[in-house]
């Protein structure tokens, strides 16, 4: 093939692949849930949370968080933490992770932490 062939080609791919990636971005998105929505029929599914920290449980390698939003309603939130991770009660927190039920009440294994 000759070289302006060979270079049109890469271009023609490359674009198709970032058009590919941004289209996998856009619906790929993990579902944002309120913690009194959350039902025993979303467990295993990944969602997003925002609110606020409650309560703080801080082990060697591991933080257990209680994570309300403006109502009464709370969520247990298990982090694996690997790093250095400051949380304190009254932080705003947006959680990334898999619902789990432990004791028959639904859970966050969290993947993601950011402080707000």
């Amino acid at each position: 093939m000759k070289e302006k062939t060979l270079f049109k080609l890469a271009t023609i791919c490359s674009l198709a692949g970032l058009v590919v990636l941004f289209l996998i971005s856009e619906y790929s998105d993990v579902k944002k849930i309120d913690v009194g929505n959350i039902s025993r029929s979303d467990v295993g599914k990944e969602v997003r949370v925002i609110g606020r920290v409650e309560k703080v449980s801080d082990a060697d390698k591991v933080m257990f968080l209680e994570v309300g939003q403006q109502k009464v309603e709370t969520i247990s939130v298990v982090l694996f933490k690997e790093g250095d991770i400051k949380l304190k009660e009254g932080d705003y927190v947006e959680l990334i992770g898999e619902l789990d039920e432990y004791n028959g009440k639904c859970s966050i294994i969290a993947n993601a932490v950011k402080v707000r």
